[in-house]
């Protein structure tokens, strides 16, 4: 659609373009010029020694079952541990290989049970070049042995250990078969295998075990940091879960672990325990394969949040916050199928009878689906894991939620529902992500920490929820202006997306790096097409270019920082000059098509495909209404071209691949549809009065 612009909108192109130019400085310097406030921390410095001991698949049901264990929880900072590794399953002889690289390694086959830990043998560790090779073939970039190449000293104990503390070669210096903490005193640090945790028989005497070891660690050096650890899941195919954490002696009364890998107190990776033996002091260490050597995953554990003197409440705490992680993926397969099943049954019986009542009942679902998109998040704020059944409640609080939106949208906004509920999802979201993102943090949208691909900030699901609110909201604010002034509709588009750039991008909010890649360009182009109407491929080009300026200033200013305060932005680009991009880049290229390894990947893509189309040629729609609405208002066409620009870009160069495309025409196809159903219902519908007035005006 072309409009010809007024003489006025021609005198306001320099002003325009001067706002869209501060608008983007102002975008770089919000996003990026205010470093993440982390949690306060009891105690940031660390003892001269530091004693770490792992027990694989040691669990808060181990902890709640044993009195010693107990005991030791009103004497310790705890937290949970999530054990991901670079493979699907972390075996011990992965925790241990994570340790020893400081960033997630790669030991185990996938699908075979763990097995016994490999030897030592002459002074070196049993096929220690298969898991180095295995390292190149999964492109891990995890430079196996970094532990004993940059810190002296560390000594080991038992089999596992034996792994942790191999140089690069494989080769173990200061290390014993056996558990003797006589011989701690002559050690810096120490690394401790306390075993695996058996599956039934002997686990009572395990955890005796291994609370008797914590107790003759903090005796033999009663001046270190003790760091009591599960280091990996008992077998392949076992639950997975978060861990124990536990430290001691705390020096400032019992806290909740943490660290600024994590930024969420009361849980800490793998890989900070690597960074706290460290100190900072990290050798580069040449990994396998092609890639370059990187920086640790993990930052030092600290202690963080008020202090807890109740080991029983503790303990509770920390199995509701594995409930919290458990439930959300599983149920959220049930809430879409029921969401689905409920829209088709709807959606057949309108179009059998054809009835009011069929038409409002399939409107209702589809809203009910939108609002499924606000519900996911509003469902944290009700503590679901702590009632009864707790994926039942979770199943029933997100279906309520969902309805409820739907309810009321419908009911007061008539037509308009699906409006409200884009409008409701943007501020919801804008605010979650101001606060840190606490409706995040364990929701069906968020990899929880089991899967460990992100611990704060926005994931790729509320990304593409955002991006579509944000788009919708700005191009309907737009619609509004525009009678009044091109110039002020591009502002407000400017103002609106630009909101949604800062939240989800701002380090400490929504730190997603690959989400303004995907969604600046796509508010940048509603502004030009608001503003203009058309665009020209010079114009494409340019809007193309600010865009990667302006994420570029926000990596680069982030990477300025020191590097324990870098969010995703100031890494990236730390690896990017150390050339130890291309490992990151490969594992994202191969979780982006992993997608077309079944078939609902073809099915999400072409879905995705048809609603691309639907957007740029609405003459190819069987549907004459929507070809009517496509042309009712100016707005229309640049808000979807906007969001199929986000949609592609997310879908090429993110992680997500086509998942997040396939959520965005999730969240929008069903209310576009709801919207239809509602503006159709009679011949004087607002409409088909606006396509009679759009024809009056061509005419």
């Amino acid at each position: 659609m072309n409009h010809r612009l007024r003489p006025k909108n021609r005198r306001a192109c320099p002003t325009f373009l001067r706002t869209l130019a501060l608008g983007l400085a102002l975008f770089a310097a919000a996003s990026a010029g205010t470093a993440y406030a982390a949690p306060p921390t009891a105690e940031r410095a660390l003892p001269a020694k530091v004693i770490v001991i792992g027990a694989a698949g040691l669990t808060w049901y181990d902890v709640k079952a044993s009195a010693d264990l107990t005991a030791l929880v009103d004497q310790s900072n705890v937290g949970s541990i999530t054990v991901k590794t670079a493979g699907p399953h972390t075996c011990p002889v992965d925790g241990w290989l994570t340790i020893s690289a400081g960033t997630r390694a790669w030991g185990s086959v996938p699908d075979d049970d763990c097995g016994e830990l490999p030897t030592v043998a002459g002074g070196k560790i049993s096929d220690w070049q298969t898991y180095v090779d295995r390292q190149a073939e999964h492109h891990t970039g995890a430079p196996l042995g970094r532990l004993a190449e940059s810190r002296q000293g560390v000594c080991g104990f038992g089999p596992g250990a034996a792994i942790a503390v191999a140089r690069a070669d494989g080769t173990v210096g200061d290390w014993r078969p056996g558990v003797d903490l006589t011989k701690l005193g002559s050690c810096g640090d120490a690394i401790i295998d306390a075993g695996a945790m058996p599956l039934r028989e002997g686990r009572e005497e395990a955890r005796k075990r291994v609370a008797e070891l914590v107790k003759q660690a903090e005796a033999a050096a009663p001046d270190a940091w003790v760091l009591l650890v599960g280091i990996g899941q008992e077998i392949a195919i076992a639950h997975q879960e978060p861990l124990v954490a536990l430290q001691l002696p705390p020096a400032d009364g019992a806290r909740w672990l943490t660290s600024d890998s994590t930024r969420r107190p009361g849980l800490i990776q793998l890989t900070d325990v690597t960074a706290t033996i460290l100190r900072g002091q990290a050798k580069e260490l040449d990994p396998a394969g092609e890639e370059q050597p990187g920086p640790l995953d993990g930052n030092e554990i600290t202690a963080a949040g008020d202090k807890h003197t109740d080991a029983a409440a503790v303990i509770e705490d920390r199995l509701d916050t594995n409930e919290r992680f458990e439930h959300p993926r599983p149920v959220l397969i049930a809430v879409v199928m029921t969401l689905l099943v409920a829209q088709l049954a709807a959606l057949g019986w309108f179009l059998i009878t054809r009835s009011r009542r069929a038409r409002s009942t399939s409107e209702f679902t589809m809203l009910a689906q939108g609002g499924f998109f606000i519900a996911v998040f509003l469902s944290t704020a009700t503590v679901w894991w702590r009632w009864p059944s707790p994926g039942f409640s979770l199943y029933c609080v997100v279906l309520g939620i969902s309805a409820l939106f739907a309810g009321v949208a419908k009911v007061f906004l008539k037509q308009y529902a699906g409006l409200g509920i884009l409008l409701a999802a943007y501020v919801i979201l804008l605010v979650d992500g101001v606060l840190g993102t606490p409706l995040q943090f364990g929701s069906m949208f968020a990899d929880g920490p089991v899967i460990g691909g992100r611990f704060y900030g926005f994931g790729n699901s509320t990304f593409a929820t955002l991006a579509v609110a944000a788009l919708v909201t700005a191009g309907w604010v737009a619609q509004k202006l525009l009678e009044r002034s091109r110039v002020q509709a591009a502002l407000a588009v400017l103002l609106i997306g630009g909101l949604a750039i800062i939240v989800d991008g701002k380090p400490g909010w929504g730190t997603d790096f690959g989400g303004i890649i995907a969604l600046t360009p796509a508010v940048l182009l509603l502004a030009w097409l608001t503003w203009r109407g058309s665009i020209s491929l010079k114009a494409l080009i340019g809007i193309g270019v600010a865009g990667v300026l302006a994420v570029s200033a926000v990596a680069f200013l982030d990477y300025l920082r020191p590097e324990d305060q870098r969010s995703h932005f100031g890494t990236f680009v730390a690896r990017l000059l150390d050339g130890d991009v291309g490992d990151v880049l490969i594992r994202k290229l191969q979780m982006s098509l992993a997608f077309f390894h079944t078939p609902a990947g073809w099915f999400m893509l072409a879905g995705v495909v048809l609603a691309m189309i639907a957007t740029v040629r609405p003459d190819k729609v069987p549907f004459e209404t929507y070809r009517r609405y496509y042309v009712s208002r100016p707005m229309i066409r640049p808000t979807l071209l906007a969001l199929s620009t986000c949609g592609l870009v997310g879908m090429l160069l993110n992680d997500a691949g086509v998942a997040l495309p396939a959520i965005m025409a999730g969240f929008t196809l069903p209310l576009l549809v709801a919207h239809l159903m509602a503006a159709t219902v009679s011949p004087e519908s607002h409409l088909v009065q606006e396509s009679s007035s759009v024809d009056r005006h061509r005419q």
